[in-house]
């Protein structure tokens, strides 16, 4: 089965008493709960279309998924079951992933089994996952042929989709096939009520991103001489316990433009979580693609491949210039310290901008960038657990944090704030401020110029071709910032200290 064979369908309701409010523009870790829903059905489907239940639903939440089509009940008001009858009736192609929009973090490999159950399982209507509260019908594949028995039960009156169960040949897709793709569990998770959108938000930081390890910690041994470890431990035995460690994963980045064949163009370590932001968000600083060139992206091949979540591939609305991408590749392996660009200056004249829009600007008040590390370390939960993790954010002039990401690479904590920013349209940062939580080098110079930042703030120290390149490039570098002190490195004329 290829993607190129599943219609996806997102059923986008969004009122709910419950909730109390209109479910569909909740915030969900940056982005708003409609739009997560659909970035995951959109990885493994041709097509995608978001189905509301009246035209003032669609016309109200259609910035939330742009690109892609958007329909209304053909029976409105009849609740999901009409939702799934619809999307039958409307598919372009047999197999139909449907999803209900209030699911934030269901897995795109979980999806891409469905449908691939249902595509290899004769005579069977639907394939659905299953879990601890049983068959989930808004969380499954179905084919087309299922469309008369769904329209049969919307005759007789009935709304409800769980009523498909006894009418489909089903097959059920069960936890323990399907965990493995999902480790943390989260597919099945639909957010109804506030306390569900509380619960989620305090889970979702740590699930799949941190694990327990068997440790074996060992007693102070401050009174004891040097390499006298061994013989203190004779009077105080080690304590058996697990320690929270992150976990790290190798993630591979492709990118493709139409008709072409996906390109690797880089794999990186990183902590899962924001895997598509930071492949777009690396493309983006690499100079690669621009404003509004990502149609979506796509995990691996769930039937080809082991891991199919760390393979990632970005299409883009244009031809990718395959010519540029190779240079970039052969410069990052010989550049020897320039991470890839041939030249500071071949950066400057990329980034020529972003001095004369800084220079737009009145000067920063310091107090707006002196609270910033408390902010971002009050965001870093992964960190809090684990201890062993980078953070960059992205914060607004007047020193509210906007996006924040964490990843054992400080790079790839930088390209995926970048790259949330790039999905949600806000490109370039021209009136942004990047913090990041270690020490300023050039490569995090480069990336917050490139997407077009004018202040980064850094909690570390700097090295000197990063305050050159700062320089030249017109970036305001803030560094050793704690503690409600910093020292400006450049442009020291856009800090007012005395604000």
């Amino acid at each position: 089965m290829a993607a190129g064979e599943v219609s996806g369908a997102l059923l986008a309701g969004g009122g709910s008493r419950r909730m109390g409010r209109d479910k569909r523009h909740l915030d969900v870790q940056g982005r708003p709960l409609l739009a997560r829903s659909a970035s995951a059905l959109a990885e493994v489907c041709a097509e995608l279309t978001v189905i509301t239940s009246s035209p003032q639903d669609r016309d109200a939440s259609r910035h939330l998924v742009p690109g892609h089509r958007w329909l209304v009940d053909l029976r409105p008001g009849q609740g999901p079951l009409a939702g799934i009858e619809t999307a039958l009736r409307c598919a372009a192609h047999d197999l139909v992933l449907v999803l209900a929009g209030d699911h934030p973090a269901a897995d795109p490999a979980v999806l891409g089994l469905l449908a691939s159950r249902l595509a290899r399982t004769p005579g069977a209507h639907a394939a659905v996952l299953v879990t601890d509260r049983g068959a989930q019908p808004l969380v499954a594949a179905y084919h087309r042929d299922a469309l008369p028995q769904v329209s049969q039960l919307l005759d007789g009156g009935e709304r409800r989709a769980r009523a498909l169960l006894d009418q489909l040949e089903v097959v059920a897709v069960l936890p323990e096939q399907w965990a493995a793709l999902d480790t943390s569990g989260r597919t099945p998770i639909d957010l109804d009520a506030p306390v569900d959108v509380e619960t989620y938000r305090r889970a979702a930081a740590l699930d799949g991103r941190v694990v327990e390890v068997p440790v074996v910690r060992l007693p102070a041994t401050s009174d004891a001489p040097p390499r006298a470890t061994t013989r203190a431990l004779t009077h105080a035995p080690p304590d058996a316990a697990t320690d929270a460690v992150v976990v790290e994963e190798p993630l591979e980045v492709r990118v493709c433009g139409p008709g072409q064949t996906p390109l690797a163009v880089f794999t990186t370590l990183r902590t899962p979580g924001h895997d598509e932001e930071l492949a777009v968000g690396w493309l983006a600083a690499e100079g690669l693609i621009g404003p509004g060139d990502v149609v979506r992206t796509r995990i691996g091949d769930p039937l080809n491949l082991a891991r199919p979540e760390n393979q990632r591939t970005v299409h883009l609305r244009r031809e990718l210039d395959l010519d540029r991408v190779v240079h970039r590749h052969t410069m990052a392996t010989a550049s020897c310290g320039v991470c890839g660009r041939a030249s500071i200056q071949e950066l400057t004249s990329r980034c020529a901008s972003v001095g004369a829009l800084a220079s737009e600007h009145p000067p920063l008040p310091f107090s707006a960038l002196a609270g910033l590390p408390e902010r971002l370390r009050a965001e870093q939960r992964v960190f809090a657990a684990t201890g062993g993790l980078h953070a960059a954010g992205i914060a607004a002039r007047d020193g509210r944090l906007l996006t924040v990401r964490e990843d054992i690479g400080r790079h790839n904590a930088l390209d995926a704030a970048i790259g949330a920013h790039v999905l949600a349209g806000d490109l370039p940062l021209t009136d942004r401020v990047v913090v990041v939580s270690g020490r300023a080098g050039f490569e995090l110079v480069a990336k917050a110029a490139m997407a077009g930042a004018s202040v980064l703030a850094a909690v570390g120290a700097v090295s000197d071709l990063a305050v050159r390149t700062a320089e030249r490039l017109g970036l305001t570098l803030v560094v050793f910032l704690r503690d409600g002190r910093g020292t400006v490195a450049t442009h020291t004329d856009r800090i007012d200290p005395t604000s």
